[in-house]
């Protein structure tokens, strides 16, 4: 079995890397496509550069944390997220690009089902998602902070807004967090990788020992070490519930009561006073979030994806398929994408 890992925004490389380490573990031959905005990332392991090298490797799978990947290529087309904000616009549109969605949870996975029941050209399988995959639930938070040089014996705050001008809080929060590294806490600051340069240079300005803006390409590893997290739409907010672990939002949009909600700059204080006072409070609302969104714990989704795509591929499920559509504005920005 041959599989193609295909990446066109640097943070899908933390969604597709524990499937990479799966097929060398299992001698299953994989590679990179890098493209877009992605193509400057370093992955580890063979990385194909056009087309014609796809064709020459001929993929039994092509597997996608995005919403395209050229038509044009062999392989199955799965698409395996790249978060688990399902509320957000155009989570479930429906490009025509794929033969199997793997979804993260039941939510997600009712979306699909009832679009799977109109289009009738895609399978849907629930497998959890593979990014959360290397999240060490065992692992103390003090063994997380001492791991990534940090104190174990202060509280830490990960802050990770989104980046879009809509929804983002960091220009908002910018001068009460400045505020606030009176206070004996370690923060850590993560842009999205859209994220404005004239915000992250911003915050750079508040660099010290209590506070760090870190651009490493996976996330999960400073949420093991963060005893809150501190955000407003972003879908990292729905990855730090597998830690059971305090949030705050500001100005969030849906799921409100994952945590504190708050509207003000003024009011983050006092919410973040709360959370290190009373950690349980929302525990019962993000268990219950978490079971929607992605109930596997078991470090295992990545095993279970790769299971349900060697069966589809020795089955005869998706020669039962409709038609897709042939949705040529997209295909034709899609081949624009990849080099011949």
């Amino acid at each position: 079995m041959k599989v193609l890992l295909f990446i066109t925004k640097p943070y899908s490389f933390s969604v597709l890397n524990p499937i990479r380490s799966y097929c060398e573990r299992e001698n299953i031959e994989v590679s990179w496509f890098k493209a877009s905005s992605a193509k400057s990332v370093k992955v580890i392991g063979s990385v194909l550069t056009s087309t014609n090298d796809v064709m020459q490797f001929e993929p039994d799978a092509v597997i996608v944390p995005g919403n395209v990947v050229p038509d044009f290529w062999p392989g199955l087309k799965v698409q395996i997220f790249h978060g688990l904000g399902e509320e957000k616009k155009g989570h479930y549109d429906i490009t025509d690009f794929f033969d199997l969605y793997c979804t993260p949870g039941p939510v997600m996975t009712s979306g699909f089902n009832d679009l799977q029941k109109k289009h009738q050209s895609f399978l849907v399988k629930e497998t959890g998602w593979s990014k959360l995959d290397s999240i060490d639930l065992n692992e103390t938070i003090e063994e997380s902070k001492i791991k990534l040089g940090l104190d174990p014996t202060k509280k830490t705050i990960l802050y990770a807004p989104t980046f879009s001008p809509k929804y983002t809080s960091a220009q908002n929060l910018f001068p009460i967090i400045k505020s606030l590294q009176t206070y004996d806490w370690q923060w850590i600051v993560k842009f999205h990788d859209l994220e404005k340069k004239e915000t992250i240079n911003k915050y750079q300005t508040l660099v010290s020992e209590k506070l760090k803006v870190i651009d490493d390409l996976d996330i999960l590893p400073w949420m093991s070490a963060s005893d809150m997290l501190l955000g407003d739409t972003s879908s990292v907010l729905y990855e730090f519930l597998l830690f059971d672990r305090p949030i705050i939002t500001v100005n969030a949009k849906t799921r409100l009561d994952k945590g504190i909600n708050i509207h003000e700059p003024m009011d983050l204080i006092g919410a973040i006073t709360r959370c290190l006072e009373n950690p349980e409070e929302f525990s019962i609302n993000r268990k219950e979030y978490l079971e929607d969104l992605h109930p596997f714990t078991d470090g295992n989704s990545t095993v279970r994806v790769m299971k349900i795509i060697q069966k589809v591929i020795h089955s005869d499920e998706v020669d039962g398929l409709k038609q897709k559509s042939p949705n040529w504005l997209r295909k034709r920005k899609i081949r624009k994408m990849v080099k011949e």
